[in-house]
């Protein structure tokens, strides 16, 4: 069960709910941060998230990481919730199962429920927004093109986003959300978010050598897995080709030709020779000089 654990799981520890995050782990925990108490209060701020960690002993630093990350140990796990264990999903409202039977979902055992609907299962919240989770990336392309099709046919809309802007700024945000299929908003009433994985189990993390930071500009040339996490683009900086990654999804679906201004991103050496540039570090800061407009 436990090599099953990957991104969208959510962890009890400590009447804390924690939500797992990627497919790379530590053999002995989880890479995981708080999002809910069992109160049904949320976590809003990561940062905020990394101090309740902190205060409880669990942040850690993983030296293949280069960096401090909360764990949660294996053996402190109290409970765990399956997304794709249906039989813990709770009643759904029509709107989303409308959805759901619309993109095939119902009919594929790689597409599982999280975020706050998932949770309701277990601690009394009010769900708001559909997050789904797929661990299979042909099932997320073939997920995609129905998304597409639906946003061509204007069944759904781009979600401009009020409130989260970590990482970027209000217009960054809201200019890459324009250009998202697969978040947005269905018939103008479900706001929703599908999260692709290239992974169906847990791996061991791969090792970064060292590391540095970039500050200037990027030009995306070209995509080469915007859909599926990790996101990872090749641009143009300085003349040089790099290669960008990130495990947020905010950075997805990023348009070719679209330029970027970074400030203080970590460049990640790994041990295997590859480099790259990585959106994800909380100092890093990621703007829109301009984008290709579809």
């Amino acid at each position: 069960m436990l090599d099953q654990v990957i991104e969208g799981y959510v962890l009890l520890h400590r009447d804390v709910l924690w939500m797992v995050k990627g497919c790379e782990h530590p053999i002995n925990g989880f890479i995981a941060y708080p999002r809910y108490f069992k109160d049904g209060s949320k976590v809003k701020d990561p940062i905020h998230g990394l101090d309740i960690a902190r205060r409880l002993g669990l942040v850690k630093y993983i030296d293949d990481l280069r960096m401090e990350v909360p764990v949660i140990p294996r053996y402190a796990i109290d409970s765990i919730l399956d997304p794709f264990n249906r039989s813990l999903w709770p009643s759904l409202p029509t709107i989303i199962n409308e959805f759901l039977d619309e993109i095939g979902a119902f009919n594929s055992e790689d597409v599982g429920l999280t975020g706050s609907y998932l949770v309701s299962s277990l601690v009394s919240v009010k769900p708001r927004d559909l997050d789904l989770i797929i661990r299979d990336v042909r099932e997320g392309l073939r997920i995609y093109d129905v998304l597409k099709d639906l946003r061509e046919d204007g069944i759904t809309e781009p979600h401009i986003e009020s409130e989260d802007f970590s990482g970027t700024d209000p217009t960054t945000r809201n200019e890459l959300l324009r250009h998202r299929i697969l978040e947005g908003v269905y018939r103008r009433e479900l706001v929703y978010s599908i999260r692709v994985l290239s992974c169906k189990q847990n791996t061991e993390i791969r090792p970064i050598s060292y590391i540095n930071y970039y500050t200037g500009k990027v030009r995306i040339t070209q995509a080469l897995s915007p859909i599926a996490m990790p996101y990872i683009y090749e641009a143009l900086s300085s003349g040089d080709v790099v290669l960008i990654k990130s495990q947020r999804m905010r950075f997805s679906e990023i348009p070719v030709n679209t330029e970027l201004f970074l400030s203080n991103c970590r460049v990640e050496h790994y041990a295997s020779g590859e480099t790259y540039l990585s959106l994800d570090n909380p100092e890093c800061k990621v703007s829109i000089v301009s984008i290709n407009q579809r």
